[in-house]
């Protein structure tokens, strides 16, 4: 999903924001395929970031007043399958960049409406929502995480095991918690907005290197998300 366009490709934070919007679908309603399906664990990820107005001059969907920074920012970007980010890019009279914006609220709206993510009145109702989410990621690291004695052996089960449970649960389960969080900044501490943010950073380093494939340092799980909201 990495995109070599200088201003017009995508930031870390805008990754992320994308990643959380897709919920891990393509964002075309009409496909909503599986963007990191079990059975492709030699590939990163099925996911291709697409320009809805063209990243440079001359491509689908150019737009000539657009600034760079703008070509990619978030609102210019919508996470596709590589099938209908070709079909989008290869017939841009019939893909117009109204088509793709819509495609792209909607299935905002369709994620919004599956996970009911939304403002809560107090902390334990937070906690509740997030808690289930920490305790199976808790898990799945406990059981086959990388700080077991397969560590010194890439070639065991267990190392495939994980690279599946990474993208099958412990990445969307992160990208929801962030997500519910976020919808109820106002319940968190100072304190626990820091612990949130070091989290988001956290995210977006596996988000780097078990689905963009980059091999990149990334800081460890914050300790404090435990008792987050407790």
């Amino acid at each position: 999903m990495a995109c070599s366009r200088g201003k017009a490709a995508p930031n870390a934070a805008t990754k992320l924001k994308l990643f959380t919007d897709s919920a891990g679908f393509c964002q075309n309603p009409a496909c909503n395929r599986q963007l990191f399906p079990e059975g492709f664990e030699d590939y990163p990820h099925l996911a291709e970031m697409a320009h809805i107005f063209a990243a440079v001059d001359g491509g689908p969907r150019t737009d000539h007043d657009l600034s760079e920074a703008d070509r990619g920012a978030y609102d210019n970007i919508i996470l596709l399958c590589a099938n209908c980010h070709t079909m989008a890019d290869k017939v841009p009279e019939h893909y117009t960049a109204e088509l793709m914006q819509k495609w792209k609220e909607e299935h905002k709206k369709k994620r919004e409406r599956a996970f009911g993510v939304h403002s809560l009145n107090i902390r334990g109702e937070l906690r509740a929502k997030i808690q289930p989410l920490l305790l199976e990621n808790a898990m799945v690291h406990r059981e086959i995480g990388p700080d077991n004695e397969y560590r010194f052996n890439p070639e065991a089960a267990e190392a495939t095991a994980w690279k599946k449970r990474l993208k099958s649960t412990i990445i969307p389960n992160s990208l929801r918690i962030i997500d519910w969080l976020d919808a109820n900044s106002s319940l968190l501490t100072e304190p626990e907005v820091q612990t949130r943010e070091r989290f988001r950073f956290h995210v977006q380093g596996l988000l780097m290197r078990h689905l963009e494939g980059q091999e990149v340092p990334n800081s460890r799980f914050p300790a404090e998300m435990e008792n987050i909201a407790v």
